[in-house]
């Protein structure tokens, strides 16, 4: 688990802050996490509760600064929605996530980037490049 830093010079904007207001709100209202065995989906307490936590300590200001905490939250809802939380469901219970969604999660993590910091232990960073060399192989070769 890699260690977090949290930055106390944050270099963040109200557009970024407004970024993370848009997909809390997204996920609090279009994400769902429970699905049943009928087919039917709920959005878990944790799941509600976490997109709250996020919209309401939000600093709108001109010059806004989030907190440690804040910061822990938007993570925690980042982690959540990234794993099994979905906004698109088709025919025969095919679950998705839109593009919209992915949009505002990667408008997140450019956020988040300016307000912490990861260090991988050097075993860490090991698993991680080794990782990454199995995923490598998946994608087209440069042929120049």
């Amino acid at each position: 688990m890699p260690t977090i830093l949290y930055r106390n010079d944050q270099k963040i904007s109200p557009a970024d802050v407004m970024k993370i207001a848009v997909y809390a709100e997204h996920v609090g209202r279009q994400c769902y996490d429970v699905f049943a065995e009928d087919g039917s989906r709920s959005r878990s307490e944790a799941l509600s509760r976490r997109a709250r936590d996020v919209s309401n300590a939000l600093d709108f200001g001109d010059e806004p600064y989030l907190s440690l905490e804040t910061t822990k939250n938007v993570l925690d809802l980042r982690d959540m929605v990234s794993g099994m939380c979905f906004d698109r469901f088709g025919e025969r219970g095919h679950m998705g996530k839109t593009m919209d969604l992915l949009g505002m999660a990667r408008d997140v993590d450019d956020v988040l980037d300016k307000l912490v910091v990861y260090h991988l232990s050097p075993e860490e960073m090991q698993e991680a490049e080794a990782a990454w060399a199995h995923e490598g192989q998946f994608f087209p070769k440069d042929r120049r």
